[in-house]
């Protein structure tokens, strides 16, 4: 396996959290790792900076992957993280089962990562999994390290078939986050875009998921959400499969709902929020019909409502 991973700006390049990034690949050990810094055209990088990229043996803006069997494309933000031990873990499911994305779960950056990683671990305690650990194993974590590691032995994965489930479309189009079979990319959409994990997915037998994360990472619905509205309107539903069509419209509709929730809740400048709720007004689809009790008293008559509910 050797993995294409390409780097883009939350908004702004944050140098500080790139360099937290690039020193996390660098201890995972893995050399089959090539790293690209994906900048748009208004940003660039300082003499320094470009000085510091190259002692990294980080590329910048060169998209050129080669298509050979057992490359992976892996987009992250530079504010994301990987977890010690992920490449291997990605090595061997990959190698296991080669040509299949693989869909990563992953932590919140959002909060504390050691919390998260204790919940985990709490939560899954009486897991066969976590049983036979302890029973290969008499020390108990008590570091963040160790922690960390801990998550390596509490692996699994599975393969799933159901590639049309709306409930799991999340987990599988989303820009980054994913490992994505360089065979089976579109050259002609962009690398970290919805259209490109859509399309691979189109393309695909099944998805692996990781069940235990790996990555930590902001959802782009709550992080970008005017940026994830323009992935999402990206996707020319009329030209989708037949089968494809209601599963994405759908899909559609239930992020929309997502974004409403994100903007109700999230500190957005006054433009973002008035330009996400304008945008979502035109774009949602009412209920056709709304089964209250006050929706049916409304459409029949006295005697039959009387009939109905008394």
């Amino acid at each position: 396996m050797h993995v294409f991973v390409n780097i883009v700006p939350q908004a702004q390049l944050d140098w500080a959290k790139l360099s937290s990034l690039i020193e996390e690949l660098a201890n995972q050990n893995f050399a089959a790792t090539t790293l690209n810094l994906q900048l748009p055209t208004e940003q660039s990088l300082t003499a320094e900076q470009q000085a510091q990229a190259a002692s990294w043996h980080l590329s910048v803006n060169d998209l050129n992957l080669p298509s050979t069997p057992h490359n992976y494309l892996l987009n992250l933000r530079e504010t994301d993280h990987v977890l010690p031990g992920a490449l291997q873990q990605w090595d061997q499911l990959a190698t296991q089962h080669p040509g299949s994305p693989i869909s990563l779960s992953a932590f919140e950056t959002t909060q504390d990562l050691d919390e998260q990683i204790s919940t985990y671990l709490a939560e899954h305690d009486s897991s066969a999994t976590q049983l036979t650990f302890q029973n290969l194993t008499s020390a108990t974590p008590t570091t963040p390290t160790e922690r960390q590691m801990t998550l390596w032995a509490r692996q699994s994965y599975s393969i799933q078939t159901d590639l049309q489930s709306v409930g799991r479309l999340t987990q599988r189009i989303r820009p980054t986050g994913l490992l994505l079979p360089v065979t089976l990319l579109d050259h002609d959409l962009p690398l970290v875009s919805i259209a490109q994990a859509f399309h691979v997915l189109q393309l695909s037998q099944d998805v692996l998921r990781l069940h235990v994360p790996t990555i930590q990472r902001q959802v782009w619905a709550e992080a970008t959400p005017v940026e994830w509205l323009d992935e999402l309107q990206h996707i020319d539903v009329q030209s989708l499969g037949v089968m494809w069509q209601p599963v994405f419209t759908e899909y559609f509709q239930r992020q929309l709902n997502t974004l409403l929730d994100t903007a109700g809740k999230k500190n957005l400048s006054a433009a973002n929020h008035v330009q996400l709720l304008s945008r979502i007004k035109e774009l949602i689809t009412p209920p056709t019909k709304v089964w209250s009790r006050l929706g049916l008293l409304r459409m029949v008559s006295p005697q039959m409502a009387h009939r109905l509910f008394y």
